[in-house]
């Protein structure tokens, strides 16, 4: 009768301290889990207003500057360069005396001959040296008119459907690197070149500007099409979401609201909107991988 007194009481108090402990455990369940009351965490993002603007697309290029009128200035008879009277840079009137050629050969002595400027204009290549055997097909000078420079440059072949006589630039130099000059179009070889594939262009100074001269290397950036007035957003504005293209515009309620788009041309990281937004519409630019429909964001940035 003791023994199951004693066993009764070990049982009671196993009960006792199961259903304490169940208690607890249900209570710091309740502590810890939230209530349909409690408010949803927001998503802090970077948004900006849909607005319209230009978008240009371009490709960019090198190229070298050079005198729009120049010529090549032969000698007239084969012999070797004995002296020269200009220097690089040199202004020449035509008929001026450039450089003397001597004819002479061993056992035979000849007048030496001179080589005159055809035009009036500038000395843009570097005169030979004394002792430089020539010919009648040698090149020894080029003069120049510096006061109409062009710009020389050879676009791929993918880009001659895109070229138009007309088409503006932005031309760039080393000794102004922060500076950019203004060019146009102004001629276009009617055939691509089938050893390199590409297609020699010729661009004209908007403005004449005494810090550029014949000779200097050039980068280009030339414009190939202009779209007005178009929609655009970052490129990271657009996520992927069950196979299809997405934006996330933010509404008056705070939330975010996902819509399916067409994307134009992209220029500079920014995507060319067909359709899907409109104006005025905020799109979120930053944060988009944690955002889902629906969901409750905060603007950090707009």
């Amino acid at each position: 009768m003791i023994r199951n007194t004693k066993i009764q009481l070990i049982l009671l108090i196993v009960a006792f301290v199961s259903a304490f402990s169940s208690c607890t455990k249900e209570n710091a369940n309740e502590a810890h889990s939230p209530t349909q009351d409690s408010p949803a965490q927001k998503v802090s993002v970077k948004a900006e207003k849909l607005t319209r603007s230009t978008m240009r697309t371009y490709v960019e290029l090198n190229g070298s500057i050079v005198a729009k009128n120049s010529v090549q200035v032969y000698p007239n008879i084969a012999g070797k360069i004995v002296g020269s009277k200009v220097n690089l840079g040199q202004t020449v009137k035509k008929g001026d005396v450039l450089v003397f050629v001597d004819p002479s050969s061993p056992g035979e002595q000849f007048t030496l001959s001179q080589v005159v400027s055809p035009i009036d204009g500038s000395v843009i290549s570097i005169p030979p040296k004394n002792g430089l055997k020539v010919s009648t097909d040698t090149a020894v000078l080029t003069i120049g008119d510096l006061s109409s420079l062009e710009v020389k440059t050879y676009l791929p072949e993918k880009y001659f459907g895109s070229l138009k006589i007309g088409q503006k630039a932005e031309i760039r130099v080393e000794a102004w690197p922060q500076e950019h000059f203004l060019a146009t179009v102004q001629n276009i070889s009617p055939v691509v070149d089938e050893a390199s594939r590409t297609v020699e262009t010729i661009l004209r100074f908007d403005e004449r500007d005494k810090r550029i001269t014949a000779g200097m290397f050039s980068k280009i950036k030339l414009y190939l099409s202009e779209y007005e007035n178009v929609l655009s957003i970052p490129e990271n504005a657009v996520a992927e979401r069950n196979g299809k293209r997405v934006i996330f515009t933010v509404g008056a309620d705070g939330k975010a609201q996902s819509h399916k788009i067409t994307e134009g041309i992209s220029v500079d990281g920014r995507i060319q909107i067909l359709s899907g937004a409109d104006e005025g519409e905020i799109v979120i630019t930053e944060g988009v991988s944690s955002v889902q429909d629906g969901m409750e964001v905060s603007i950090i940035s707009e």
